[in-house]
């Protein structure tokens, strides 16, 4: 049996090359030795002879090249190349990358300061300084807009304690009017372009402007304006007329400025917003119509104001203004005024009366303000159109509804039994104390009040 088993083995796995002798016996010819030899030979061969014929056979897989052999792998077709779409991916992965190299390594364009904005207002005409607003970091109220004529831009450690100054660090952009020219964390520079700016600030100024009139012009109604209604600012005029003839005021016409007495007493001010309160609680929305506790004023004269040659002139009138006020109230039992009863125009504005304590102080004193705006040059002009000896009526504006909160609530008319209580109350007195040259814009001061060219202080 045993015999049997070797016989088949030999005969199965024996080599070409090898055959039996003569004699001996079939053990001795295929010794295990001899077969444990042979086998990786005869294996080795079969494999080689195997690899040369499929190199032979196979060719390169088309579809492989073409990105869309299915067989992976397994395809018996060689897979060798970069296929189309991985090449065109690898390219535009080395460009993309070299693109985001060369964006790393570029330098973005220096940047100017806010000491280079801030020297170009001081020292270039063409520039209005009083229309530009800066906004600065308050260490305890966060970002806070200033008008830059507010600022002393003197050295710090110069100036006096009731100054506005402030690092220029803490400048965080400048305004003109309602836009930007100029943002620290923006990169944004149109006062020198510097950062890439295609526009200059002169047909940027000219663009503002335009829309600032275009916007006004929206809001105005063709049959309901008066000389009173100057961007919601002062109110000067002693009646509001309805006829269905009122001209429209030309932008070559209108006020720009005012000159008027700032209400700084506390009783006057407790008061007023007493009666406002009073007002609001019977129409919430007669809030946005009532003045601001920092804003009230006694307004004396409207002005226009042109050019930078016109404010400097306009300033100066003030300083020269003030020797002579102060003549006029050196005695300061005669110069105060009193702040007394409610009254109307046409019940659109709702205002208290001005009683001076001396007639002839006050008048003096206000008629002076107007005669020397009537001899000032044609760059700085009265505006007020009425007569300002027959018409004029001092007064402390309460109340006055806007355009759009007529438009919302259907009427311009604020009732008389909103505040009738108030009628007869005596608000307080105002000493004339002080003459500020006010910029008629939606902007204001640190200390809530309009923003001023100039300010007098009379002690």
């Amino acid at each position: 049996a045993d015999s049997g088993y070797i016989v088949r083995i030999v005969i199965e796995r024996r080599p070409h090359n090898m055959e039996a002798k003569t004699g001996e016996t079939v053990e001795k010819a295929m010794k295990p030795e001899h077969y444990e030899a042979t086998e990786p030979a005869i294996e080795a061969e079969e494999d080689t002879t195997n690899t040369m014929d499929t190199l032979e056979t196979a060719e390169v897989c088309k579809f492989y090249l073409e990105n869309k052999c299915r067989f992976g792998d397994e395809c018996k077709n060689m897979h060798e190349g970069v296929p189309v779409e991985k090449m065109v991916k690898q390219n535009k992965s080395k460009k993309k990358a070299d693109e985001n190299k060369t964006d790393k390594t570029k330098k973005k364009p220096p940047m100017k300061m806010a000491e280079d904005v801030i020297k170009r207002l001081q020292w270039d005409p063409m520039l209005p300084k009083e229309y530009f607003i800066i906004g600065y970091l308050d260490r305890f109220l966060g970002v806070v807009e200033e008008n830059f004529t507010t600022f002393s831009w003197e050295d710090l450690a110069s100036v006096d304690y009731d100054v506005l100054a402030i690092p220029q660090h803490r400048i965080q952009y400048f305004k003109y009017k309602t836009e930007k020219v100029w943002d620290k964390t923006e990169r944004l520079d149109i006062m020198f372009g510097s950062t890439g700016s295609k526009v200059g600030i002169m047909e940027f100024m000219e663009e503002v402007d335009k829309k600032i009139k275009e916007e006004r012009d929206n809001r105005l109604d063709d049959d309901d304006f008066d000389s009173d209604d100057e961007e919601s600012g002062p109110s000067i005029s002693v009646q509001v007329n309805t006829e269905s003839d009122i001209h429209r005021i030309s932008e070559e016409e209108r006020s720009t400025h005012f000159i008027a007495i700032k209400i700084s007493d506390p009783e006057i001010i407790e008061n007023v917003t007493k009666v406002q309160k009073q007002i609001i609680g019977k129409e919430e929305i007669l809030q946005d119509c009532c003045m601001k506790k920092g804003l009230l004023h006694i307004t004396l004269a409207m002005v226009r104001i042109e050019g930078e040659e016109g404010v400097e002139e306009a300033k100066k009138l003030m300083r020269d203004l003030k020797p002579e006020l102060s003549n006029i109230l050196a005695d300061k039992s005669k110069a105060t005024i009193k702040i007394e009863n409610l009254k109307s125009f046409g019940q659109r504005v709702v205002y208290a009366d001005v009683t001076p304590a001396h007639d002839e102080t006050f008048w003096k004193f206000a008629n002076l303000v107007r005669t020397s705006l009537d001899n000032a040059s044609d760059l700085v002009k009265s505006s007020n159109s009425f007569d300002y000896h027959s018409d004029y009526v001092p007064h402390l504006t309460l109340a006055k509804v806007s355009r759009p909160v007529a438009r919302e609530r259907r009427s311009k008319y604020i009732p008389t039994s909103y505040y009738q209580e108030f009628e007869g109350l005596r608000f307080g007195e105002q000493g004339l104390d002080n003459l500020q040259l006010c910029v008629i814009d939606s902007s204001t001061r640190y200390d809530g009040f309009y923003n001023t060219l100039a300010g007098l202080q009379f002690s």
